[in-house]
């Protein structure tokens, strides 16, 4: 490949984690991921656990489990520490819109896309984990 197609190959790719997504144009079981993530870390950070609030937030020990099993994995499976932005944050880290992504996929079924999404960058042995807490998270939140 000449020197020349390699710079412009990924520069839509760059382009787009520039500019940081907007969590307002999300689904909202997308932006119950997000901010599940976001909370997730908060609590984290305090050494205090999420599920009660997640619970409460969700009306649902079972989804909030769900929710808070779907972090776990990604910290397991993720190549790299999960960022994410503050709560009150509109903007999403380019961490946060691969998992909206994801569980967009998820949601609709398209296990080929969740897969497509992360090859490269999640470990191909981890995408069934992944796929599965995502998909599992995703069919219990309202």
């Amino acid at each position: 490949m000449p020197a020349g197609d390699s710079s412009t190959r990924f520069s839509h790719l760059i382009e787009s984690m520039a500019r940081p997504n907007d969590v307002r144009g999300l689904s909202l079981k997308g932006l119950h991921i997000t901010m599940a993530m976001r909370i997730c870390a908060v609590f984290e950070a305090a050494g205090r656990d999420p599920v009660p609030d997640l619970a409460q937030r969700y009306r649902s020990i079972e989804a909030a489990c769900a929710v808070h099993g779907l972090v776990r994995t990604i910290k397991q499976v993720w190549p790299e520490p999960f960022m994410v932005n503050r709560p009150c944050c509109l903007a999403m880290t380019p961490d946060e819109s691969t998992l909206a992504a994801l569980s967009r996929a998820a949601f609709n079924g398209k296990r080929e896309d969740f897969s497509a999404e992360v090859a490269g960058f999640v470990r191909a042995d981890r995408h069934e984990a992944l796929y599965n807490a995502t998909i599992h998270a995703v069919a219990l939140l309202p």
